[in-house]
């Protein structure tokens, strides 16, 4: 258990007047001879207390062996006052972290000496931290993408153009063998090319060109290259997208989203399976559904699934659905995944109108 923040007072608070009614705060009184008040309803949600009784000895509610039964008896016995103390809080079978304030005082009704607890909910700090170290790599990683960009482009850059010149001087002379060896190269060489943009596009927020983008026109552009790599891989492609569905996004960045979903979806499907791109309008939203038939998403990976460089794939890079998501963030939405054993759907919610994803990305920044 971790708490911070304790105090301890000789001096006696005085006596509560009135009902106790708070919203977000569990309130409990423990008296001195360690029965314990369970004064509203989220305290006896915080204590994990099923009982109807309001009123317990401490050691009904809290096993005597617990951290948190400790800590209530020492809090007692030392009149200790606490403010914001921050407390991994466990009972009923839940972990939280709550915010501890104790007051010494007199029960408001019956007189007894003792102690007011106020516990604060404060939800799962793992799940906090699991995302702030999420967003620490991506911001590390886009510094160093930043920083060697332009040191491995301008070698990148010379090299692929003397191998321009030196394409051209052998297909003059009919070296066939050496032009495919050279061909092999320059494609090595965009592909380092597109792995230094895809970092780029994680290390700052990039210029948008908003302008009323369709959805369907854009998956148009892209049916060509997405027919002809699910024929090649043998599952079907379909498309429930309404012709006059629209929103203000940077059309770029939508196609390269669709792209990274889909291409996604086709690589986690055997032959005979299918990819659903399902589009619609949703309260001031545009919701897009990518969806497989392939084996499924275990539970226990969504929360990394996201990560940079993380990748169950051979020849991954680990960047697409990081940058995905860096894409819907520019854009004031979020990505969502779902996977129940059989199949996943990743679904993109994006606000219509540019007005209201500014709005979104402010106050996210702003929080």
């Amino acid at each position: 258990m971790i708490v911070r923040g304790a105090r301890k007072s000789s001096a006696v608070g005085e006596s509560h007047s009135g009902q106790v009614n708070l919203i977000h705060a569990g309130v409990v009184f423990l008296s001195k001879d360690l029965r314990l008040r369970l004064e509203n309803r989220l305290a006896k949600d915080l204590f994990g207390w099923a009982d109807e009784r309001r009123i317990a000895s401490l050691d009904e509610v809290l096993p005597i062996d617990s951290e948190e039964y400790q800590l209530l008896c020492r809090i007692v016995a030392e009149d200790c006052e606490y403010r914001d103390a921050v407390v991994k809080w466990e009972a009923g079978g839940t972990v939280r972290h709550v915010l501890m304030d104790s007051f010494v005082a007199r029960h408001a009704e019956t007189d007894e000496a003792g102690v007011y607890v106020v516990l604060r909910d404060m939800g799962n700090f793992a799940l906090l931290n699991q995302h702030t170290e999420r967003i620490e790599r991506i911001a590390t990683i886009g510094r160093l993408a930043a920083g060697v960009a332009h040191e491995v482009r301008n070698p990148l850059t010379t090299i692929k153009g003397f191998l321009q010149l030196l394409e051209q001087r052998l297909e003059r002379v009919n070296m066939h063998d050496e032009l495919t060896y050279i061909r092999v190269m320059m494609q090595e060489i965009e592909r380092v090319n597109a792995l230094v943009t895809e970092l780029l596009l994680l290390s700052k927020p990039q210029e948008m060109t908003w302008t009323t983008v369709s959805v369907s026109e854009v998956l148009g552009h892209l049916r060509p290259w997405l027919d002809a790599e699910a024929e090649q891989r043998g599952v079907e492609a379909v498309y429930e997208v309404p012709a006059n569905l629209e929103l203000q996004a940077d059309p770029g960045m939508m196609e390269q989203l669709f792209a990274h979903l889909a291409r996604n979806a086709i690589e986690a499907m055997d032959k005979g399976g299918r990819l659903t791109i399902r589009a619609r309008a949703d309260e001031g939203r545009v919701e897009i559904e990518f969806s497989d038939t392939g084996p499924g998403i275990p539970y226990y990976l969504f929360d990394r699934i996201f990560d940079v460089f993380y990748t169950t794939k051979e020849k991954g890079t680990g960047l697409g659905l990081a940058i995905c998501q860096r894409i819907v963030a520019d854009h004031g939405g979020y990505i969502r995944v779902s996977s129940k054993g059989f199949g996943t759907t990743f679904t993109v919610s994006l606000p219509k109108t540019r007005s209201a994803s500014i709005r979104v990305i402010r106050q996210r920044q702003s929080s």
